[in-house]
């Protein structure tokens, strides 16, 4: 059995992808989900066409939003795992070959990898090998990483950087997937048509903004500094603002959306779904983020990026179309001088797969699994 433990939208944008290929194989398959994201999960499962019901670990109907109930969240969770372990994995049969897959560098990732030592089940950590060698940027996303390589049996890099990371994790079975598995999404999203005339492209020049991350939107003195760079920018270029719930509710109680809701340049939208999203920034000029997904998407896409943290623990788009400058207004100033129209040539993605290339390391692992090696086409 192969069981995949998510819990944010993030993740599974990146692992949907995989879960595609494994229904495309028909491979026996419990889709796990911790309850740490809510809104929009159901809506992206659905863009993506995946078949497989959720199993909840945790059932409240709100979504992880605060550090209180991250806390409740955490301890509940945990303590399933210490007392009762088994319970929690539908399908569960000491026979066969199980494995657990966990994404990235979240608490779902821990708690998933947690679950499978626990149990005493392999765990492959997909998106493994990433660093920025700052146990504090970001934060708690760096630590929870290096845990996660501990607890892992095997680590599905995307890169040789990453698999040179972890070369001091001796018990680790590293595979190279060449790519992130965002790859994989992107292509999926750009077969769709954008569908949604509610949520229009813009036919004019224009930037796209998104900001999310704690120490950007919690930290006032800081937010109001991005708050007003973007300002300034909009002075001379049209911005759309895709506002994330949380920092929606930060530019309200800050009362810095009036600011932004009177100056003609910018157009504040709410989060729209995976694909339209992607449709969005494939037209766009350049992009203002601080995300580390959208960095990814932005290198594949060829868009000019602007970074808006002072590190990163991926490489893609570095030296290229990304740049990393803080919250520095010169920063920021000097990018939008020298960053050229984005032409929207054809764009020419890597022909790769990693989900492929993960689906097809899961059959070596799992020997129970005698099923012809299917393939989606690209």
């Amino acid at each position: 059995m192969i069981y995949i433990i998510l819990g944010t939208r993030a993740q599974l944008v990146k692992m949907a992808p995989v879960i595609r290929e494994i229904e495309y194989r028909n491979w026996p398959l419990v889709l796990i989900h911790t309850g740490q994201h809510k809104e929009g999960i159901e809506e992206l499962k659905s863009d993506f066409q995946i078949k497989t019901d959720w199993q909840w670990l945790y059932s409240k109907d709100q979504e992880v939003k605060t550090i209180s109930h991250a806390f409740k969240w955490l301890l509940s969770l945990i303590s399933a795992i210490i007392l009762k372990p088994n319970s929690l994995l539908a399908g569960l049969n000491s026979f066969e070959n199980n494995i657990i897959l966990v994404h990235g560098d979240t608490f779902s990732t821990i708690l998933g990898a947690l679950l499978g030592k626990r149990i005493g089940i392999k765990v492959a950590h997909v998106e493994s090998g990433l660093r920025s060698f700052n146990f504090l940027n970001p934060f708690p996303e760096e630590i929870n990483r290096i845990i996660t390589f501990y607890l892992a049996d095997i680590a599905f890099c995307p890169g040789q950087w990453a698999v040179n990371n972890l070369n001091k994790y001796k018990k680790l079975i590293k595979i190279d997937t060449e790519n992130n598995t965002l790859l994989d999404s992107l292509k999926i999203a750009l077969d769709f048509p954008y569908r949604n005339n509610n949520y229009p492209v813009p036919t004019a020049n224009y930037g796209v903004v998104s900001i999310h991350r704690f120490e950007n939107i919690f930290y006032s003195t800081r937010f109001k500094s991005i708050i007003d760079q973007l300002i300034e920018v909009a002075d001379k270029h049209h911005l759309i603002f895709v506002l994330h719930p949380t920092t929606h509710k930060r530019l309200i109680r800050s009362g810095l959306i009036e600011n932004l809701n009177q100056h003609p340049g910018i157009e504040l939208r709410e989060r729209t779904g995976y694909i339209n999203f992607i449709h969005l920034l494939v037209k766009s000029q350049f992009v203002i983020t601080d995300g580390g997904s959208n960095q990814e998407e932005l290198s594949y896409l060829n868009i000019p990026t602007f970074l808006m943290r002072k590190t990163t623990e991926r490489q893609e788009g570095l030296g290229s179309n990304v740049q990393i400058g803080n919250i520095s207004a010169d920063n920021l100033r000097k990018f939008i001088r020298e960053t050229k129209t984005h032409s929207n040539k054809q764009l020419s993605l890597p022909i790769n797969s990693p989900s492929r290339i993960i689906c097809n390391e899961i059959a070596f692992a799992t020997t129970n699994f005698n099923y012809p090696l299917k393939h989606i086409d690209p």
